[in-house]
């Protein structure tokens, strides 16, 4: 039926007249407060509590997606990806706080509107990284069987309720096989030394406890070990772990690690693996240490007067003081007052230095920092976002800054931190926007970046923009899968 203007306009005034009601003294004295009242949106539309975006290889469980894993009819396990950021749907009572990814896992901690702290785990669980919760199980082509958990699952932690009450979670970090967690008092003027609580592969000692001959880690026969840290730790700063070595930040700005040590990742002077978290000494010995990074089999570390320092795999030239080194088992001092700036950086960042360091990550074998300006410095072998032609540098080498628009150096949405996984690298901006690049195993999807561009290659040659509609607060990257704590409005 057609309707001409004129019609239409008749119809309109007919149906959309207002109600006699309208006209009541009631309701205009509504409608006189209603259009008095102000609104400060800045109270009554606010950020939301953290929300979880995962995207990367989906296969594994670790997104935490049972459907992006099993198929429809449970027949067979979907081997893909997932190429762009995937709200994961939380129970709403839970506030996330913390999360880190292994590889092929992922942990969470959260915090319940009845202020009780919970663990949650999905993924590989073929070495009890996430507990005795078996999940499903497979084999691969090799006949080794694999256990993975599709959605979150909660781990229970072995604590009393009188402990449930004094403590709780706070920082979690995940490697190759383990997963280890700090535990912190709810009560700061109570005194009690803080422990670890360790679970998953121990084979080299990572987890801080004894290593037992030919002892079998299975869902089965996983324990959560409690591991008492050295007296003079007063509290955990950071903890991070790469393949099979776990690292520990004290608030007094000491490194302690564990694990294996046959690329010097301990940074204990020797190659053994070591079962008891020990202090870093050295040339660190005098020092106060406010940040550590390690995903892999090297280690960088941030000192709190400006200083950074490496060691363990030297192989791609990380480390490149120590020149043809191969493994480093001690901390280096790595000068930061020689860099590289390509000329497609363009003629404004030509005198460009690194300057004060605020954030680093370490990869496999390349590494990067952010400075207090913004600027994206990288160095080592890989996919370092410098262009397809780079895949090697020496020293710390700027990414060409336009390549983050508009988040600009020395501008108020400059970069602030950088996050990596074994091949890729994250930053972030001071307005939570995300740009990644790298060459993952597994392919692109790990990166975020959408399917267009991860269908048609498999490296990421230089920075691309992560599509988030949501302002992300924290990153953590695993060796083929990302997640995003992020704040949505609404």
């Amino acid at each position: 039926m057609q309707v001409n203007f004129i019609s239409w306009c008749f119809l309109r005034q007919r149906f959309l007249a207002l109600p006699k009601s309208f006209y009541s003294r009631a309701v205009r004295k509504k409608q006189a407060v209603r259009d008095q009242t102000i609104y400060d949106l800045s109270t009554d539309y606010v950020h939301k509590g953290k929300q979880a975006y995962a995207f990367g290889f989906s296969a594994t469980g670790a997104l935490g997606v049972e459907r992006l894993m099993i198929d429809r009819d449970k027949s067979f396990t979907k081997f893909s990806g997932v190429s762009q950021p995937v709200k994961l749907s939380f129970d709403k009572t839970q506030q996330l706080l913390n999360v880190a990814c292994g590889y092929g896992f992922t942990v969470y901690i959260s915090k319940s509107s009845g202020a009780t702290y919970n663990l949650y785990g999905c993924g590989i669980n073929s070495d009890g990284q996430l507990g005795q919760h078996e999940g499903l199980v497979g084999k691969l082509a090799s006949e080794q069987l694999i256990c993975a958990i599709p959605s979150p699952h909660e781990i229970d932690l072995p604590l009393s309720v009188e402990e449930k009450k004094r403590l709780y979670p706070t920082l979690v970090a995940c490697g190759r096989a383990h997963t280890v967690i700090s535990m912190g008092l709810r009560d700061e003027t109570t005194n009690s030394q803080p422990f670890l609580l360790t679970l998953g592969n121990n084979a080299f000692g990572q987890c801080g406890r004894q290593i037992v001959d030919n002892e079998v880690f299975r869902p089965q026969t996983s324990a959560i070990s409690r591991v008492h840290l050295p007296a003079n730790v007063e509290s955990v700063k950071q903890i991070c772990c790469g393949q099979d070595h776990s690292l520990l930040l004290s608030t007094e700005g000491v490194v302690y690690a564990a694990g294996l040590g046959s690329d010097g990742q301990t940074g204990l002077g020797f190659l053994d693996p070591v079962d008891k978290f020990t202090p870093v000494q050295g040339v660190l010995r005098n020092e106060v240490i406010d940040q550590i990074a390690s995903r892999g089999d090297t280690v960088l570390a941030l000192s709190r007067t400006g200083k950074l320092y490496a060691w363990g795999n030297n192989e791609y030239g990380q480390i490149w003081p120590a020149a043809d080194v191969l493994q480093v088992p001690e901390p280096v001092e790595l000068p930061t007052d020689e860099c590289i700036v390509p000329k497609e950086a363009g003629e404004e960042y030509r005198n460009s230095k690194i300057g004060r360091i605020l954030s680093i990550a370490c990869a496999g074998s390349m590494c990067a920092i952010v400075n207090d300006l913004g600027q994206v410095f990288v160095w080592g072998f890989g996919c370092l976002g410098l262009g397809p032609v780079v895949n090697f540098t020496a020293l710390p080498t700027l990414i060409p800054p336009g390549l983050f628009v508009p988040a600009l150096p020395s501008t108020a949405k400059r970069l602030v931190s950088v996050t990596s996984g074994l091949h890729h690298f994250i930053a972030r901006s001071s307005d939570g926007s995300l740009w990644a690049w790298g060459a993952p195993r597994g392919g692109l999807y790990c990166l975020g970046i959408g399917a267009q561009l991860a269908n048609k290659a498999d490296r990421q040659t230089y920075p691309v923009p992560i599509n988030l509609a949501a302002e992300a607060v924290d990153v953590a990257c695993g060796v083929d899968h990302t997640v995003v704590l992020a704040r949505s409005l609404g």
